[in-house]
Formats: structure tokens, C-alpha cells, sequence
């Protein structure tokens, strides 16, 4: 039995533990800004924000929209001009219009001062290989929302708007949660204008959540600017409460006419299309690494007037013919903290590129480059998970003769995709080209030179355990401090580009066993996990109720007593972690049991490793089970228990 996890699930009860702020160490690095000139130009922008959200029902206190053109200079400023809707400043849109400061990395990583609050921060990426966008969400304050933006064109006509779009849509209607709608369709256009019938599937919070079919009769649309602006009309619904979508709306389409983006001018609605594929879908379209964005809201408690809205930006590793992705989500609940999330889902698009895990209906369009998903039921949903654009390094100069692929650098343990931070002592695996000359290996202690290969994070040497051609791994320094690691690799006198990434505190991974004929890809698949007699837990040997198990995972972060970068962890005194580490087993009938963790340190006489022993709790259902850590800032779950 597949076991399928919902984000929301599970998930905010633990967020409410997120409460210690931390305190940001002087000398911290800056975010890379040597991709600044890849975004250039024109871009129209659709943001939907939630607010001032009641802490108990999460009922909308204040609701904003913009749609207009954002314009960026290439050397990180950008203006915007359009119109705003802000309901503590009445009900219809006025005029807006600001400029601000954004900031991109080499590898598409993106920071983009927020246009309705230039206090706060999108983070995000920019995306296309073919889609050209921006995918954001402002996760560290105390706005909800999902900022879109695609480049806008100079000749576009209703014939740019021409062939198959697969559409989804997320609409918290007249500001309020509890009115929450979102849905899916297919806009099929000869380029005319006239899209004819189109079938909407989704759910409306207000009529019990059911998921439903709507055919809406006569549809058009109308570019009616140069730039790609204009218009897409749907019939005026006489019960707007009743009907998933009603009314003239924003149209805007991309430069390469690939993407649609819009919403109601006067609402709080926001609308992607994508062309669809060219031929048939396949789970090996679904491949390498997508930057993630979404907004969100479970509605399963709208009828004692709760809902749960969330918004987040991130990135999933699509695994292709393997039919699994790992993915990592900047998460932000009402009211609380962000914190990192990294789980695993299976995937099995059928050949018109839809597939539905019975939480999210997922459709991948433009040929693979674009998975779109809504939410089905109680979670209403729109995310966009989009394949990055090509590293700036390659598409001005060329690689440099030590390379290091900057959206390929993850835990070591579970793999969690290029969004997920770094953690002091964490281990990870980076690849590249001619990294080293030689492949070689070392025990302990770990050493900051092999095979004549150096990495540093952020100017300090980090330890490493493995370098070859292709791939080094390395131990983060302890002192590598937020809010970025920035890494660089020198192969003899050879030196490579650097790559940024977020840091924490902690961003734990469990080691899996992936010996298992192939069927688990690396970081999913069956934990790193001993009985008491130091035997392996296995189908054959499974967890039983009240003993304890030994689990190893990476990314716990600092420890006391500390220990040396690259050293033997001591065994007496044992070396504990500073964090708060929390254990989970999430069943197979989706019952998700704390239990009592008895250590959390460095395994002794390993360098970098980290154990956690903890008593299984009693029950918990027999079979394979979710084995979750978390500590006060990040939650991972990936890893399975063989439970008796």
C-alpha cells in the first residue's frame, strides 16, 4: 500500500513549535547577484496575497492583487506599473505603481523586493528552457502569497494564443478563505479568439468541496496590446457562489506564447496556462530539477469556519522512468515561522500528462519543462513547479575548466533538491565536471585536501570524505554560519565557479539503503536504521513496539561539546546536537505517532554522522512506515521503517 501525504497533513501541528528566533551571526555572506543580467526586460505580473490572517480560523483580514508590467534593468533594479486591489482601500482596483530591488543567482535563484511591501522579500527563481518566469512566494513575513510573472513580447496578436493550454486556477473569492475555489481545464484556441466550451473541474469551499464539472459555454479571449495584454471572458454567472469561474478577467500571454497568466482585475484570483505537450507525456519528461512555488489552503475545517492557508517557494527532483520525485518546500503557515520541508512522492503521468495522487491533480505541459498542480477535495491549491534556465556561467562564457553544476548540490542523506539550506556539519554530495583528476577516498579523520582537490564554504575548508571527476563529497564546516554557503571547488590551481546556497541551523536528511535492486532511488527507500544488537531492521527483521532503534541521518547542525571539522566524534563525553530533534512514524493507515527520542548526537567515531536513538512507540500498524525527523526549524520525510 502507497502511502500519500498531503503537505498541510500532519504538518502544522508541528510548525507551532517554531518559536525561538535565531540570531544571525556577524559577517554573514551576500546573496549572489552574478545572474542580475539574465533577467532583463518586460514582465507581466499576477500576485495574490493573503494577510492579517485570524491566528484561530485563519479567516482573511486583508487580501491584495496586482497585475501589471514589472520592468527589470539587468543590474537589479526593477519599476512596475499596473493596478493594485487592497481591501483595507475598498473593493475595486486602483492604479499602482513602484520600483524596487531584485537580486539573482547564477543559478536562478532569485530575491525580488515585494511591490506591495518593499519591506519584505519574494523568494523565488526564474525558470525557462522554454517558459520564461518567475516563480515566487514572501515566506519570511507575515504575507501568504504567490507572485507569477511571465516575459511579455513586442508583436503579440490573438494568433500568438494558438494550440492547446492546460489551466489552473486558485480563487479565494471576495477575500474570504472560506470561499475558496480552485480548478483545472484544457483552453483549445484556432487563434481567433473564440475558445468555445470549456469544461472546469474543481471544488468551491462554500458548496461542501465536492469535486465538480462545470461547462461554460462561449469563452473567448482578446489580445488587445502589442505586449501581449488583453482579456479572456468567461459567462457572467447569475450564482457566482455556485460557479468556479464567472466574468471578464486579466489575459496576459508570454513573449513565446507558452504561457498564460491572469485573474479577475477586481478579485483575488490567479490563472496559469500552459501549452500542452507536443506528443505523448512519460514519466522520463518528468526529469532533473523544477523551482517550485504555490499558495494554498485546507478548507477540511471550513464548516467550524477554519482554514489553514499556507503559501511557499522551493524545488522537486523529478527521478523520470523511476516515477518518484524528492522535493523541498520554504513552507510558511498561518501565522508562523516558515520552516523547510523535503519529502518524496511517486508519480505516473498517463499520455495526455495528467496523473492525480488523490490530493493534488498534476498536469505536465510544455513538453516536460512545466508540472502545474491543483488541489483536489479540502486543499485547495495552485503550484507551478517550472525547470530552471540555463546556469548565466554557460550562456555567456562557457563553463569554467572546473565546473560545479549549481543545481546539483544536495544532501548527502536524502538528496533534497538545491533550495533546501545547508547546515553547519552537514554532509553533502555536489557533481560537476573535472572536479578532481583522481578518484579517491579517506576514513577518519576526514581531510581538507585529497586528490589535490579543495572545496571551501565560505572561504573555510571543508573536509572531504570522496572526490572524483563528477562528484565530491564534503563535510559543511561547523562555523559556516546563515543566511548563505557560498562554495567553491579548486582541482590543483584550477578554480571553479561558485555556487550560493541558503543555510540553517539544521536541515536534516536519514540515510537510506539504496542496494535494494534498484527499486528506491537515492534518499527514498528504506532507512539507515539498526536494532539494539547493532542488526540492520529489515522486512525480514522489522521494528517492534518499545525497543530502541539507532537512525542515522546527516544535517542535525552544531553540537556540544563541539567537535572538529573532519574529527572522530568522542564517545565520552558524547557529543549532543544544540537543536531539538523530534522523531514521527506516519503509517500506512495515516496515523502519525511521536516517539520518545532517548539521544540526539555525532555518532561516535565517525566524523559528520549523526544518531538518533528512540523507543518505537506502540501502535503504530505493521508494514512499511514513514520514519520523520524534524527539529525546531525543518522537517523531513522520506525514509521508511519496516514496522512489525
Amino acid at each position: 500500500m502507497k502511502i500519500s501525504k498531503s503537505r498541510p497533513a500532519g504538518i502544522a501541528a508541528f510548525a507551532a513549535i517554531l518559536c525561538a528566533p535565531l540570531t544571525k551571526p556577524a559577517g554573514a555572506q551576500t546573496f549572489d547577484s552574478s545572474g542580475n543580467g539574465s533577467l532583463k526586460g518586460g514582465y507581466f505580473v499576477r500576485q495574490v496575497v493573503t494577510a492579517k490572517l485570524d491566528p484561530n480560523t485563519s479567516a482573511i483580514g486583508r487580501a491584495l492583487s496586482l497585475a501589471g508590467v514589472m520592468t527589470f534593468d539587468g543590474k537589479g533594479n526593477y519599476s512596475f506599473a499596473g493596478q493594485m486591489v487592497d481591501t483595507q482601500a475598498g473593493s475595486t482596483a486602483k492604479p499602482y505603481s513602484i520600483s524596487g530591488l531584485y537580486s539573482v543567482a547564477s543559478n536562478g535563484l532569485a530575491q525580488i523586493q515585494n511591490p506591495i511591501d518593499p519591506s519584505d522579500t519574494e523568494y523565488g527563481a526564474i525558470t525557462g528552457l522554454g517558459p520564461l518566469a518567475i516563480i515566487a512566494s514572501a515566506t519570511e513575513g507575515s504575507y501568504r502569497d504567490l507572485f507569477v510573472a511571465i516575459a511579455a513580447g513586442s508583436a503579440a496578436a490573438n494568433s500568438t494564443v494558438k494550440g492547446s493550454y492546460q489551466t489552473g486556477f486558485i480563487d479565494f473569492l471576495q477575500a474570504n478563505a472560506s470561499q475558496v475555489r480552485d480548478g483545472f481545464y484544457t483552453l483549445t484556441s484556432t487563434g481567433s479568439g473564440d475558445l468555445g466550451s470549456v469544461t472546469v473541474t474543481g471544488a468551491m469551499a462554500n458548496q461542501g468541496s465536492n469535486n465538480v464539472q462545470q461547462t461554460l459555454a462561449g469563452v473567448t479571449y482578446s489580445i488587445t496590446a502589442a505586449n501581449g495584454s488583453g482579456t479572456i471572458t468567461f459567462p457572467t454567472a447569475a450564482t457566482p457562489l455556485a460557479t468556479l469561474a464567472s466574468g471578464q478577467k486579466i489575459l496576459y500571454v508570454s513573449s513565446d506564447g507558452n504561457l498564460l497568466l491572469g485573474g479577475d482585475p477586481n478579485g483575488f484570483d490567479l490563472i496559469v496556462g500552459v501549452r500542452s505537450n507536443s506528443g505523448a507525456a512519460s514519466n522520463s519528461m518528468f526529469q532533473g530539477t523544477y523551482y517550485s512555488a504555490g499558495l494554498e489552503n485546507d478548507a477540511s475545517g471550513v464548516a467550524n469556519g477554519n482554514n489553514n492557508i499556507d503559501s511557499f517557494y522551493g524545488s522537486t527532483l523529478g527521478l523520470g522512468v523511476q516515477g518518484a520525485s524528492v522535493a523541498h518546500f520554504r513552507l510558511a503557515y498561518f501565522g508562523l515561522p516558515a520552516y523547510d520541508y523535503t519529502s518524496d512522492s511517486a508519480f505516473n503521468f498517463a499520455s495526455d500528462g495528467t496523473y492525480n495522487d488523490g490530493t493534488y491533480h498534476h498536469m505536465l505541459a510544455a513538453n516536460g519543462q512545466v508540472d502545474l498542480e491543483v488541489g483536489t477535495g479540502t486543499l485547495y491549491s495552485l503550484t507551478l513547479n517550472i525547470s530552471p534556465f540555463l546556469e548565466t556561467t554557460i550562456m555567456t562564457i562557457g563553463p569554467p575548466p572546473v565546473f560545479i553544476d549549481s543545481l546539483k548540490v544536495f544532501n548527502a542523506a536524502n538528496f533534497a533538491p538545491i533550495t533546501n539550506p545547508v547546515a553547519p556539519g552537514e554532509f553533502l554530495t555536489l557533481f560537476g565536471s573535472n572536479l578532481s583528476s583522481t578518484t579517491q577516498s579517506v576514513g577518519v579523520p576526514l581531510l581538507t585536501t585529497l586528490g589535490g582537490v579543495k572545496v571551501t564554504v565560505n572561504g573555510r575548508p571543508a573536509p572531504l570524505s570522496y572526490v572524483s571527476p563528477t562528484q565530491i563529497n564534503l563535510q559543511v564546516p561547523f562555523a559556516t554560519s546563515e543566511p548563505y554557503a557560498t562554495l567553491q571547488v579548486a582541482n590543483g590551481d584550477a578554480i571553479s565557479n561558485q555556487v550560493t546556497l541558503y543555510t540553517k541551523r539544521s536541515a536534516p536528511g536519514v540515510f537510506t539503503l539504496t542496494n535494494n535492486g534498484g527499486a528506491f532511488p537515492p534518499g527514498i527507500g528504506p532507512a539507515a536504521v539498526l536494532h539494539a544488537d547493532y542488526s540492520l531492521v529489515t522486512a525480514d527483521s522489522p521494528a517492534k513496539p518499545g525497543e530502541t532503534l539507532q537512525l542515522y541521518v546527516t544535517g542535525l547542525g552544531t553540537v556540544t561539546p563541539p567537535v572538529a571539522d573532519g574529527a572522530a566524534a568522542p564517545s565520552n563525553p558524547l557529543s549532543m546536537v544544540d537543536d531539538n530533534v523530534f522523531i514521527d512514524i506516519f503509517d500506512q493507515n495515516f496515523v502519525d505517532t511521536s516517539a520518545n527520542v532517548t539521544f540526539a548526537g555525532l555518532a561516535p567515531g565517525y566524523a559528520g554522522l549523526y544518531q538518533i536513538n528512540f523507543t518505537v512507540p506502540s501502535g503504530v500498524a505493521s508494514g512499511i512506515a514513514y520514519v520523520d525527523v524534524s527539529t525546531s526549524e525543518a522537517y523531513t520525510s522520506e525514509a521508511r521503517l519496516y514496522m512489525q
